[in-house]
């Protein structure tokens, strides 16, 4: 790191200062430290806090400017490196074994001729990167800044920013999308872990379907519009966007699958024309992909609840898996970072202890986290989906005019009980009129002294009967 702390015209220490005003957090804290091999520079602890706290512009300046270039007891041969150590140190110093994210710079270079000790710390770091789950996110940006110092020559380094914990890969994810290191670096991060980061997804800008429409609500595609008696065909129109930064697609098979939630759309069929992509660049997008969806009909809910709702949600997903997936660099992005990585101080592959030839392709020479991509083989892209499919009114509107009906004719008949009628009935051989109310029972007396019950009904002569007489004195 000699070139950046002490060429002429270095502008290390003012990048410093404004990536560390591009990933302050509110509220949060800060700490700048430096790195070397613990034990040897004598009274020096590495890694070696020079300020933590609150961000602060003039107190983080003052820590930038003491940032020195220490050197070996009994020596003026400068201090190893210790990559793993600065790791450690900084989760248990600066984090203080809380989660949180560690941005580390560095030239990315192992100097000639490293001790055995340095070269095991060295892939022990990679290796925890790598393997640690307690490390769930890593981006870097490389960084061209040629300079020549007074014994060596710089051509840039590499920032790391490493997600510790849980917690940490939220305000890692935060301070990608943020503006302030948009503005600091004119190229997106390099996803290191996971590899897919940022991802493929499908995106969809046209309906093919007439009576249908269709809509991204709340990261859900919501199709409105289908017919739920006669089933579906959803038409779309889409495309695959690579958000993969630097890897292109170089070659993929595509299958479209449709899963549902319930077992009302299970037999539903997805396809996908054409199905394979190939020289897909980062941040790029393919050419329109003609999505089909099929929905058997889809039964109306049982009981009096499903006649009397017009419509039933379908809910399912789409998922479009990438198969036979072979990634590559952008080449680009190898052009643009030839001069970091290729000096030939990078004689070793730091993640594996892998010797890597002068002659090699410069990829070859990037650290082996840059290529865990070859490893990646298959990809999902997975779309929840809504569909809203009506029924036809009809079902409805004939039980909704039964039920008036009988309403009404139940209406009808309570009016005509309630309301009092002239009717006639038979008291043995004399006829009787009389105004009664139906479903009431009154008593009459017939001309020759009889008396008789008598009860009217809603239509018809009335119904008596006669009752039996008491005799006086009995």
């Amino acid at each position: 790191m000699e070139p950046f702390l002490s060429a002429e015209g270095s502008q290390f220490r003012p990048f410093i200062e404004a990536l560390a005003a591009a990933i302050r957090v509110p509220g949060g804290t800060i700490a700048i430290a430096t790195f070397d091999q613990d034990g040897q520079v004598p009274e020096r602890m590495s890694p070696r806090i020079l300020y933590a706290g609150p961000y602060a512009a003039a107190p983080i300046r003052s820590a930038v400017a003491a940032i020195d270039l220490p050197r070996k007891a009994g020596g003026q041969a400068y201090a190893d490196a210790d990559f793993n150590g600065a790791l450690l140190g900084g989760i248990r110093r600066g984090l203080h074994g809380r989660d949180g994210v560690i941005w580390m710079v560095t030239n990315n270079k192992n100097a000639p001729g490293n001790s055995p000790a340095v070269e095991r710390n060295t892939a022990a770091f990679y290796a925890a990167l790598r393997d640690s789950s307690a490390i769930t996110r890593i981006a870097a940006y490389p960084v061209r800044m040629p300079l020549k110092g007074r014994n060596f020559d710089a051509s840039g380094f590499v920032v790391y920013g490493i997600g510790y914990g849980a917690g940490g890969q939220r305000p890692l994810e935060a301070a990608l999308s943020s503006g302030g290191l948009a503005a600091l670096f004119r190229h997106p991060p390099v996803n290191l872990k996971p590899v897919l980061a940022g991802g493929v997804t499908l995106r969809f800008d046209k309906l093919d379907s007439g009576g249908l429409q269709a809509g991204l609500e709340d990261g859900v595609l919501v199709v409105r519009g289908a017919d739920a008696a006669a089933g579906t065909v959803l038409r779309l129109i889409g495309h695959l966007d690579n958000g993969l930064y630097p890897q292109r697609i170089v070659a993929a098979r595509l299958i479209l699958r449709w899963s549902a939630s319930g077992p009302e759309a299970a037999s539903a069929r997805a396809a996908i024309l054409p199905d394979r992509v190939a020289n897909l660049p980062p941040q790029g997008e393919c050419e329109a992909l003609a999505v089909s969806l099929t929905l058997p009909p889809v039964p109306r809910p049982a009981g009096l609840g499903g006649l009397l709702s017009g419509q039933r949600a379908v809910d399912g997903a789409l998922s479009l898996q990438l198969t036979e997936l072979r990634l590559g660099l952008d080449p680009a992005f190898l052009e643009r970072v030839r001069l970091i990585f290729g000096s030939s101080l990078l004689i070793g592959d730091q993640m594996t202890g892998e010797i890597v030839t002068q002659n090699g392709t410069l990829e070859d020479r990037l650290p082996s986290l840059f290529r865990d991509y070859r490893s990646v083989s298959e990809a999902v892209v997975t779309l929840p989906v809504r569909i809203e499919a009506g029924f036809s009114p009809w079902p409805l509107i004939a039980a909704s005019t039964g039920a008036l009906a009988l309403l009404g004719v139940g209406f009808l008949g309570a009016a005509a009980t309630g309301r009092p009628r002239t009717c006639t009935g038979m008291l043995g051989a004399f006829p009787r009129r009389a105004i009664l109310r139906p479903f009431r029972t009154t008593i009459l007396r017939a001309p020759d002294g009889s008396h008789w019950r008598v009860r009217a009904t809603l239509w018809g002569p009335a119904r008596a009967h006669r009752l039996a007489e008491v005799e006086s004195g009995a």
